[in-house]
């Protein structure tokens, strides 16, 4: 298992539509992977799940995979959160 934790500089928070687009990029892993803010944690493969986070500006949150993939998984989704508009 590898965990990352990573500050969401998006100014309007990980709103739907890049949840939207960090769900599908999850997708394309096999591995299993949860994003993680304060205490509660969720299926990043849902994007029901994530909404239910409220993930805005300047959380911290924690992406952990697991699985053959978790390293490219873990790159690629670390990558892309705060690159997303």
């Amino acid at each position: 298992m590898i965990k990352k934790k990573i500050l969401v500089t998006l100014k309007n928070g990980f709103h739907i539509r890049p949840a939207t687009k960090f769900v599908k990029t999850a997708k394309k892993f096999c591995s299993n992977i949860k994003i993680k803010l304060n205490n509660k944690e969720v299926d990043a493969k849902s994007l029901l799940q994530i909404q239910t986070l409220g993930i805005s500006k300047n959380d911290f949150i924690y992406i952990k995979a697991y699985g053959k993939d978790e390293i490219k998984a873990i790159n690629k989704l670390s990558k892309i959160v705060n690159s997303l508009e």
